[in-house]
């Protein structure tokens, strides 16, 4: 067990017989009590475990699994969504999904879950993420434990795990008023050691969960990926806003854990799709995550938007997904992985099945009189509607995805951020990414009800007295290259 572990649990040990420090009759209990909880269907939890079978308590794990399940209730599962907030520049394109998956338990986290007072309800939140299930199942934390409490509400820091390039708050907030159901997203505020803005994508883990007592208590994460370049801060001043009361901690991140932690491979390799160039330039790999940085080649004719199938690959044929990354492809973009680093496999292998890819140059054309759509780059992209509302004039355009090789829907960004609208003299007008109700500004795209491959997008622009017709750009579109792409990474 880690040093820095055994230093938290220095009263425990000198009651404890053994070297361990931990009794083994309570490593079984606590294992006990936790799998009663937290255990999924048998047969599911199985094909969940593809990366812990690596880990040195695998065959405890096994042991604990079969043990608890009798005691364990089953319950299906239910795909989560988290909710993104970002603050990099509109630039950044950063993604975080969610994929189905079940809690695991090592009886080394359970000794865990047993000595950090409120930690038992983080287990599900992080088992959604392969590299945070990996870190806690090798005891990488940094325990915090710090509260603010102000008029009935508590704010507590249950922990870190951080790396020299993510960093994962796990929060609690209690309160009147505070609950999953009615509580779905918390303004929070965070700032380095020197007062200054953290400067990274932030997603949040938050999605309801079947719980007795849904009242009071939220449990979260905030998952900080640090933007390129940009070095983690050694405190976090963390600011979260319950009810009308603003709470702070400050978070110490101790870069001692980690400082030795990070191997940073120099690539250099080209690869080329249909004339496309692509340059992968180096890979960084850290207990959180796999880095690995591309740079598109300046003559590319073709608007490059993603990877088909990206992902890594070690010696054994585990694959290690990228659900997130900053930057464009079409210029220069960082693609996170899940990380590889306690597996620490022989080789990985960066392998993809070619490229999405688009034609420069395309436009749309309409009349917002008429609510007519008279251009298109094909008959895939058609226009809902074009309708006024107060200030703005309201669009939606509906594009169907059925012929695209990807297995799930993607949300291509369609017209540039910063985008203009273009009457038919040449005056350009702002055009904006609206919601359903073209209000706010931000993005909403919905699958069509009785088309699962249709994905609407919503615009606003100006109400204003145009000359008709409007031409917008397209930055991006449907267009792709098969290529079975394999770069050795070590």
């Amino acid at each position: 067990m880690s040093d820095w572990l055994k230093k938290d649990r220095a009263s425990e040990e000198e009651e404890c017989p053994d070297d361990t420090g931990i009794d083994e009759r309570d490593i079984e209990q606590a294992d006990g009590e936790v799998v009663a909880v937290l255990l999924k269907d048998a047969d599911l939890v199985r094909q969940s475990i593809q990366l812990s079978e690596e880990s040195l308590l695998t065959s405890k794990l096994h042991q604990a699994l079969a043990d608890g399940m009798e005691k364990g209730r089953k319950r299906s599962a239910r795909q989560r969504g988290k909710r993104m907030s970002l603050q990099l520049s509109a630039a950044v394109l950063a993604m975080l999904f969610v994929l189905t998956a079940f809690v695991r338990i090592s009886p080394g986290f359970a000794a865990i879950v047993k000595d950090i007072p409120g930690f038992a309800g983080f287990v599900e939140l992080v088992s959604y993420d392969g590299s945070l299930q990996s870190a806690i199942d090798n005891e990488y934390i940094q325990v915090v434990g710090k509260s603010d409490e102000r008029n009935g509400y508590t704010f507590t820091v249950n922990g870190v795990i951080a790396d020299a390039q993510r960093v994962v708050l796990l929060y609690t907030a209690e309160g009147p008023g505070i609950s999953e159901e009615d509580t779905p997203s918390l303004s929070y505020e965070l700032k380095n050691e020197n007062g200054g803005n953290v400067v990274a994508s932030i997603g949040s883990a938050h999605y309801f969960r079947e719980k007795d007592n849904k009242d009071s208590v939220v449990q979260d994460y905030l998952d900080i990926m640090m933007a390129p370049g940009e070095p983690v801060p050694h405190e976090i001043q963390f600011k979260l806003e319950l009810g009308s009361e603003w709470l702070e901690v400050q978070v110490p991140i101790d870069h001692s854990r980690f400082d030795e932690m990070t191997e940073v491979i120099d690539l250099n390799q080209t690869i080329e799709v249909e004339g496309q160039r692509i340059e992968i330039k180096k890979a960084v790999i850290t207990p959180l995550q796999v880095s690995i940085t591309f740079k598109s080649a300046s003559g590319n004719e073709k608007r490059l938007n993603d990877f088909i199938d990206l992902e890594l690959v070690d010696e054994r044929g585990r694959s290690y997904q990228t659900k997130s990354g900053m930057g464009d492809l079409d210029t220069e973009i960082v693609r996170h992985f899940q990380s590889s680093y306690f597996q620490k496999p022989e080789t990985l292998t960066l392998k993809a099945k070619g490229l999405l890819m688009s034609d420069r140059g395309m436009k749309v054309v309409i009349d917002t009189e008429q609510g007519k759509l008279l251009e298109a780059p094909d008959g895939r992209l058609k226009l809902g509607e074009a309708r006024q509302s107060g200030e703005a004039i309201d669009l939606s355009f509906e594009l169907s995805q059925a012929d695209d090789p990807q297995t799930v829907m993607r949300d291509i960004l369609l017209f540039g951020f910063n985008g203009v609208v273009r009457d038919a003299e040449g005056t350009a007008y702002s055009i904006t990414r609206g919601t359903s109700y073209g209000t706010n500004g931000t993005t909403v795209s919905r699958f069509g009800a009785g088309d699962r491959h249709r994905v609407t997008y919503y615009y606003n622009i100006p109400n204003e007295e145009y000359v008709q017709p409007l031409t917008i750009e397209i930055e991006q579109y449907l267009g792709h290259a098969f290529k079975e792409i394999a770069i050795p990474i070590k």
